[in-house]
């Protein structure tokens, strides 16, 4: 029954899964004419993560092509699989009950689903680390022969070229195994190891580049002192009802009999040391090198920690016949939690590059002509692929490597009515600001994990929201070497939510010379004490510009502070840094609430 809900959770409807950033960055990175080229220019140079996959994709794309199922399909299975050897490694180390209870968890919680639905390094390298760990009791209770040598070996490799954490987890189990393995088994061991090193040579130029390069790209930030206790409950599905299930599992084993399972501490040692080791060095070099922890990160030590949670139960305090019910429930309240807390299913199916397509199809639908439409991604092919399938053909696409002038500049030259704006890959709020400028009637507006779609209309916005809402000015409007400071912007109370997600300010500034040095300040205060909680300051990056006319923005994401916007004091004024000449003409507002799902498959909601 685990394997089976193991099965349908990762298979069901796998082909209305649309691919996601990283798995698009791998698909295209495929289109090559030589394995040569592939390992060169689709490795060393744009990729963090070992050879492996990319080179089974290299292989499987040729097969099936950019097919969401049949490209998904092996990683899925492999999480099948995963579910199947933490039964195994608990079963031969423990006992039936544990056994059932962490492949259960496996199977049914969202951490583990959702990246055994990727097309990425996850699934495939916690399978090889399991499987290698399976193979660790045979290694300690009997004799190898010759087979086993070559299986340890081929696994230890595999896993080591599918993810460099997978690396290190192969390699800590490896360790142990030198460390703890009978002596009957230390040459059959070293013969292992031998092989292994011997398979993964040639990769080493690639590892040894990938190790110099240091990080994953600059985007991640250090880990923030809750971060265990955060991935824990996150790994719970961020359910205090999943958690008080299996803490209750416990509890009733303890008012049944006053002892917890205590047999093989070694080895929970062992199940210890292979979840916290990776933790601490990912925790040690993110913050005195380079950040490199997050929750995937951890995706390959995880079921080990499972594994020792439900180790202590004691089996002697249920019945062989209850094991059972009590795993059934368990199942139930677990896949119930993702299905229905986290939303997972409804998340994984509609994601932004699909679903932004969709709402652009229907847009244009239904305004023909009069329609202008535009997206924001990482790179413009992947907002591109789904567009097309929806026959949009005139999308005008910007990336990460275009400005604030380039869409500033686009929009400028648009004469339709209505405009549909999305961004994928976490767009700079100054971008969504922007198109709120010259189309501020909003009509609708949807979000997805990693994505927002806004569809409005020029003209004035709505009653009785005013969003944007105009800021009253002073008289003054004129700044010089004599005016440094500009008047400070208060935004209306009743623009600021609980659930406010996005304040952005846009100054229309007039001026005969080109400004340099202006800057468009955004401060946070604390209600209580007034202390200065978060300054920002828009600058010549975050601005449109001609010669004689400019817009300057700054957006600031009240995501980035632990209490909601209500609790804050916000003023925002022009910084005329270098005494530059200019007209403030007028000044806006713009207030979007919070959307739950934008970072809904990693953080509650």
């Amino acid at each position: 029954m685990i394997l089976l809900v193991a099965a349908i959770s990762r298979l069901w409807q796998l082909e209305r899964v649309p691919f996601m950033h990283d798995e698009f960055s791998a698909l295209f990175r495929t289109r090559f004419d030589s394995f040569g080229e592939l390992i060169r220019i689709g490795v060393v140079e744009n990729d963090s993560h070992p050879a492996g996959v990319q080179v089974f994709l290299y292989y499987w794309v040729r097969l099936v092509g950019f097919n969401e199922f049949w490209i998904k399909l092996p990683f899925a299975l492999m999480g099948v699989g995963s579910v199947y050897l933490v039964y195994r490694i608990s079963y031969q180390w423990f006992n039936e009950l544990t056994a059932l209870l962490s492949a259960a968890f496996i199977a049914a919680t969202q951490y583990a689903i959702f990246y055994s639905q990727l097309a990425r390094p996850y699934a495939a390298g916690q399978f090889f680390v399991l499987l290698l760990a399976a193979q660790c009791y045979l290694w300690f209770h009997s004799k190898v022969n010759r087979k086993s040598v070559f299986f340890f070996g081929i696994t230890a490799v595999l896993a080591a070229l599918m993810h460099a954490f997978s690396l290190a987890q192969a390699g800590l189990i490896v360790l142990t195994m030198l460390l703890c393995a009978p002596a009957q088994n230390r040459k059959a061991l070293w013969l292992a190891i031998l092989l292994a090193f011997i398979i993964y040579l040639p990769h080493i130029p690639v590892f040894w580049h990938q190790l110099k390069a240091g990080g994953i790209g600059g985007w991640l930030g250090k880990p923030d002192s809750d971060f265990l206790f955060k991935f824990l409950y996150y790994g719970f599905n961020y359910s205090w009802y999943l958690l008080a299930i299996a803490c209750s599992l416990f509890c009733i084993s303890l008012l049944i009999s006053p002892k917890l399972n205590v047999r093989r501490p070694a080895v929970r040692w062992i199940l210890l040391s292979w979840f916290l080791v990776p933790l601490l060095v990912a925790w040690l070099y993110s913050v005195h090198r380079t950040p490199i922890l997050q929750f995937s990160t951890l995706y390959f030590s995880f079921p080990f920690l499972v594994i020792f949670f439900f180790s202590f139960i004691n089996t002697e305090n249920y019945k062989p016949n209850q094991y059972g019910l009590l795993v059934t429930l368990f199942l139930m309240a677990a896949l119930g939690s993702t299905i229905f807390e986290r939303q997972h299913f409804k998340m994984m199916q509609h994601q932004g590059f699909d679903q932004m397509a969709l709402e652009m199809s229907d847009a244009r639908k239904k305004f023909s002509d009069q329609l202008a439409l535009a997206s924001y991604n990482a790179t413009p092919e992947m907002g591109a692929f789904y567009q097309q399938k929806q026959e949009l053909y005139d999308v005008k696409h910007f990336s990460k490597h275009q400005t604030i002038q380039d869409l500033g500049d686009w929009l400028q030259n648009q004469d339709t009515e209505f405009m549909g704006f999305g961004w994928t890959d976490y767009a700079p709020a100054e971008w969504e600001l922007i198109s709120a400028v010259y189309y501020p009637r909003m009509l609708d507006e949807n979000a997805w994990f990693n994505a927002y779609w806004r569809l409005a209309a020029r003209g004035q916005p709505d009653e009785p929201s005013k969003n944007p809402a105009e800021i009253p000015l002073s008289q003054n409007r004129f700044f010089n070497s004599q005016r440094i400071y500009g008047d400070a912007w208060l935004p209306d109370t009743s623009l600021i939510l609980n659930k406010t997600q996005i304040l952005g300010v846009a100054a229309f500034v007039r001026h005969e010379d080109t400004l340099r040095d202006l800057k468009l300040v955004i401060e946070l205060r604390d209600r209580r004490t007034d202390s200065l909680l978060h300054w920002q300051a828009g600058t010549i990056q975050n601005a449109w510009r001609t010669d004689t006319a400019s817009i300057w923005l700054s957006a600031l994401r009240f995501s980035m502070f632990a209490k909601d916007a209500k609790q804050y004091d916000i003023r925002s004024y022009l910084w005329n840094k270098s005494g530059e000449k200019f007209e403030i003409q007028k000044a806006n507002f713009y207030v979007r609430n919070e959307q739950p799902y934008i970072l809904g498959l990693m953080e509650p909601f």
